[in-house]
């Protein structure tokens, strides 16, 4: 917990606010950011909380995450003089009275950006890629064309936009706000009259277009003014801006406390990061801590594609296990394990095949989301009541059976058909219900297990989750060109041929019942011992190199793009750890590396552990 300390920045930040000049606030990580954004709309409501009401006007407060969202709402007790929203959900709101401006936007810059896109990856030829492009740049043209037939457009929040139908995607949320801002003075001025406070937090996730529109917006003096709050250095995702400043009469602040990270942390963030040097503070000060990298020569790739073979895998896993044992962590329930990919957690816990399915060709960015959160709508029957039902079956819990059961089942509900038996009654039905769902778990695929389920009414089941049960399976084989809008049902066809043996690892993963994470999916977390595992290898992604970052004499210069992501996503696991420290670090020439590591004043020699 960062305790509440006014800093300097913090000072600047209410000086700002008082003479209404726009701002940037650089946070590093641990600087308490989320405070000093909920204390500057708290000065807001303050001083002119009052005025602000009466003139229906509100204070906007953009951040990242749903999760995010409720945080704040929960930390400014719920009071609707702000407007706390994800970007999307603000932006929507911005933009969706502008009707005749968001067919203007589609007709003079999103369309032609799509076509243009799928364009350039049409060489003329029949490939499949060719091919796909050339229909899908047709399909936009004929959206093109049919536009001004559309009577209304709403935000679906769909991964592709149906535009012949008014459906705008997530994507073209972003890409229509981006152009009014750029082209509609009007625009611009009733956002500024509707906020005359508009603050950006995780401005680094932000995009570009927006950061650059939104400084349109408060370009003059006085009101209105943006303030934006985050990290250059936390930006993990593609496409956001990263980098952020403010309008030319705004000013730039930074916070260089740590609140979070032990002092040894905090020596490796420095020497890792040039532009904003820590120090601690709060409980941190004193707070010595440890970090150690262990190197391991990495094998080479026995299969194609420059892939470990699974033999090579299981020695890699192995090597891991043993770093764990010699460094006491291998039994604590206080370790965070972080990969780089989730695909490396799934073949780890075993879930690997699912993890495939709902990251492959059928799934939407949509539906990788809902994978990732627990949220997909064929998962969570299975998650959430299914799975559990089984695992207390096998526990003999009763007690667990019936409560499920009760919470989650309309069968048992207080009007359902059981509803008037006995308790003992109801005991004898639910165990012999829950042992013939025992058996299809057993030995049935993923759809006899839903179907009995939901024949049996023991789970609530969504009107699509029935839609994809009761329709005939497809047989035709997939093409992206002609079923990329129905991906869906081949998706759900592959997962009912499944078996379940998959389902428990991956409910634990989503539950957080286990000791492993992305480094993605840390951001904003914290944890008092980390293990970071990098192996260039093993992830894969040709978009990192931790190897060239950390070692770019011993394993070669890196991309400007590797350099750019790779960084970043270390520094933020490397800041997860509240106390101890611990990188596994596969390298091809262990001994070069150590040495480039003390040259570098990376690390200390003691810090360093070759295996």
């Amino acid at each position: 917990m960062i305790e509440k300390v006014e800093t300097v920045a913090d000072v600047l930040v209410r000086a700002s606010l008082d003479k209404h000049q726009s701002f940037a606030l650089i946070a590093g990580a641990g600087s308490g950011k989320t405070s000093s954004l909920v204390e500057a709309l708290e000065r807001i409501r303050e001083r002119e909380g009052h005025w602000l009401r009466q003139n229906g006007q509100r204070v906007a407060c953009i951040t990242f995450t749903n999760r995010a969202v409720e945080v704040i709402k929960a930390r400014l007790g719920f009071d609707d003089l702000y407007q706390v929203s994800t970007l999307h959900s603000f932006l929507w709101g911005q933009i969706g009275c502008f009707q005749f401006d968001i067919r203007e936007a589609l007709r003079l810059c999103r369309l032609p950006m799509l076509i243009a896109k799928e364009q350039a990856k049409d060489n003329g030829g029949n490939s499949r890629a060719a091919t796909e492009a050339r229909a899908k740049a047709k399909r936009f043209e004929q959206d093109l064309e049919v536009l001004d037939t559309v009577e209304h457009f709403e935000y679906s929040d769909a991964p592709v936009g149906d535009y012949q139908n008014g459906q705008l995607a997530h994507d073209d949320i972003i890409e229509i706000a981006t152009y009014l801002f750029e082209a509609n003075e009007t625009f611009r001025r009733i956002t500024g009259l509707r906020f005359p406070y508009i603050f950006v937090d995780e401005a680094q996730d932000t995009f570009e277009g927006i950061v650059a529109g939104l400084n349109l917006v408060c370009a003059a003096e006085g009101l209105p003014i943006i303030g934006y709050f985050g990290d250059p250095w936390q930006q993990i995702y593609d496409r956001s801006a990263g980098s952020f400043a403010p309008p030319a009469n705004g000013i730039t602040i930074s916070k260089t406390e740590n609140f979070r990270c032990s002092e040894s942390v905090i020596r490796l963030l420095n020497a890792f990061r040039d532009d904003v040097k820590q120090y601690a503070a709060g409980e941190s000060k004193g707070r010595e801590g440890s970090v150690i990298f262990r190197l391991v020569k990495a094998e080479k790739p026995e299969m194609q594609r420059n892939r470990y073979s699974e033999e090579q895998i299981t020695r890699a896993l192995g090597k891991m296990d043993a770093a764990l044992i010699d460094w006491g962590w291998n039994e604590r329930d206080d370790v965070i394990r972080l990969f780089l990919v989730r695909q490396m957690i799934a073949r780890r816990m075993g879930f690997s095949k699912l993890n495939r399915l709902f990251n492959g060709p059928y799934a939407s960015s949509r539906t990788e989301d809902a994978f990732e959160a627990g949220e997909h709508f064929l998962l969570m029957p299975l998650t959430t009541t299914i799975y559990p039902l089984v695992a207390a079956h096998k526990t003999e819990d009763s007690r667990q059976i019936i409560d499920l059961l009760r919470r989650d089942s309309p069968a048992f509900a207080v009007d359902g058909m059981n509803a008037t038996k006995t308790l003992k009654a109801m005991i004898d039905t639910s165990r012999s219900l829950v042992g013939q769902l025992d058996m299809r778990w057993t030995s049935g695929t993923v759809k006899d297990v839903l179907q009995f389920c939901v024949d049996k009414q023991i789970i609530r089941a969504s009107e699509k989750l029935r839609e994809h049960l009761e329709r005939v399976p497809r047989t035709e084989e997939y093409d992206e060109s002609i079923h990329s809008l129905d991906k869906g049902d081949w998706l759900a066809d592959a997962f009912f041929s499944m078996d379940t043996t998959e389902i428990p690892p991956y409910t634990s993963f989503i539950s957080k019942n286990t000791a492993y994470s992305t480094q993605h999916g840390v951001k904003g977390e914290e944890y008092p011992k980390v293990m970071v595992v990098y192996d260039d290898i093993e992830a894969n992604w040709s978009n990192y190199s931790f190897c060239k970052i950390l070692t770019p004499e011993t394993a070669g210069e890196p991309t400007d793009g590797q350099r750019a992501r790779s960084r970043k996503l270390a520094y933020v696991s490397f800041s997860r750890a509240l106390e101890d420290l611990r990188v596994l670090f596969f390298t091809p020439d262990p001994e070069a590396a150590r040495q480039e590591l003390i040259a570098k004043k990376l690390l200390e020699p003691d810090q360093i552990e070759l295996a």
